[in-house]
């Protein structure tokens, strides 16, 4: 009887802790599934532990661990090559490198489900390759011109809102002995962020399918001669070891005050802030032309994630990213980096921030012109070396030649 007693009791103690935790969130796995996601981004890596961290509490049957390589996309796309593909990874739409990966079945159809309602239209339908999306983005990133408000404000200089314009300042800037324009020319993937604001501005996705198809020669086209030499004499006005310097130097460089202005993106703009809580600064979107209605904000989507259709856990997947969409976690992430959330309801808190978003948000943002390159993320890679050593060698005729040639390359692979 005692016995009996006893087992009755643990049969009932079992039930309650069973219960305890169906009321919190019942294991829908029988094993805890390992979720790997795989990011490039550094600079998000704490918000997306925070995230994972409110994630696992609400799921504790799923494990996320998260995956950050600098430079990671060639990383990503070696893998994919050898079938070890994350779970989870960041995806561009648009991308050379998206639409090959979408049309040969490497990853997951998401077009059915539900939580693509809760992104705004006209960004995640870039995702779009033969009506399907493969793809859902979170946010937008956009590229502007940073400045020290404490420096405009005792020089009286007003922003800029064309080129000649950004000229005068920096030149007026420069003759007071202050640094007019800070530049991280020894990374050649800043070089990009700052040189094709040029050519966003200047050329559509249509001309691009001429290029790419060999119907547009680059070094016939005056316009390109115009952008390089507006390049250059942006290079002129850096700061002297500006090929010596990476971008963890300047971003503290501006951060201290060293500096008047810096062309970056909005995903470096918590790391800045670390380095100085108190900096006074402002964002003006870059003035590439000499008509300010044309002035676009260079941009496109920051993180967008794309599951792997050999995933072994699909729905485990698509709860993290059915979680991510929520309202109040993309809040968070908005919040953290101070890009642009697509996620509809989502506002832009971030002062600093907000005239880059006003831009997008009318529609006035450009697309990275790479994403249109043949050849994905090695055409990019390509032209960041180029682009480095043209910056270095000032050789027009030859950098306009390689740029021609790098094309020629890839659309004959």
């Amino acid at each position: 009887m005692r016995k009996l007693v006893l087992t009755c009791l643990l049969f009932l103690a079992a039930c309650s802790i069973r219960s305890i935790h169906e009321g919190e969130e019942t294991p829908r796995y029988k094993e805890k599934v390992r979720l790997e996601f795989f990011s490039p981004k550094v600079e998000t890596a704490g918000i997306f532990n925070q995230l994972i961290r409110d994630f696992e509490r609400e799921h504790p049957d799923i494990y996320v661990e998260q995956t950050i390589m600098p430079n990671g996309m060639d990383v990503l796309k070696r893998r994919i090559a050898r079938g070890q593909a994350p779970d989870i990874f960041i995806t561009y739409p648009l991308e050379h490198d998206y639409v090959i990966r979408a049309e040969k079945g490497y990853l997951l159809d998401l077009t059915e489900e539900d939580f693509i309602q809760a992104i705004t239209p006209v960004v995640q339908d870039r995702y779009l390759v033969h009506s399907r999306m493969y793809g859902v983005a979170l946010t937008q990133n956009a590229v502007g011109v940073l400045y020290n408000r404490d420096i405009f404000e005792s020089l009286h200089l007003k922003i800029p809102e064309s080129w000649a314009e950004l000229v005068y300042t920096m030149v007026t800037i420069r003759q007071t002995g202050i640094t007019p324009i800070l530049m991280s020319n020894k990374d050649a993937e800043t070089i990009s962020v700052f040189n094709l604001n040029f050519i966003a501005n200047e050329f559509s996705s249509d001309y691009w399918d001429e290029v790419n198809q060999g119907q547009a020669k680059i070094s016939d086209d005056p316009r390109w001669q115009e952008m390089a030499e507006n390049m250059l004499s942006v290079v002129s006005l850096a700061q002297e070891d500006s090929f010596e310097a990476d971008t963890d130097q300047v971003n503290q460089r501006f951060a201290h005050g060293e500096g008047a202005m810096y062309v970056t993106g909005t995903w470096m703009l918590s790391i800045i802030e670390k380095w100085n809580p108190q900096l006074n600064y402002g964002i003006f979107p870059f003035p590439s032309t000499n008509d300010p209605q044309k002035n676009y904000v260079l941009g496109g989507v920051d993180i967008g994630l794309a599951i792997s259709s050999d995933t072994p856990h699909p729905e485990a997947a698509k709860e993290f990213l059915k979680f991510l969409v929520k309202q109040k976690n993309a809040q968070k992430l908005s919040d953290y980096e101070g890009s642009i959330s697509v996620v509809q309801g989502v506002n832009v808190k971030k002062e600093v921030v907000k005239p880059l978003a006003k831009k997008v948000l009318e529609g006035k943002s450009v697309n990275w012109p790479n994403h249109y390159w043949i050849g994905g993320t090695r055409a990019e890679r390509d032209y960041r070396r180029i682009s480095q050593q043209f910056f270095m060698d000032k050789n027009i005729e030859a950098y306009l030649r390689q740029l021609d040639q790098m094309f020629a390359y890839y659309r004959e692979e």
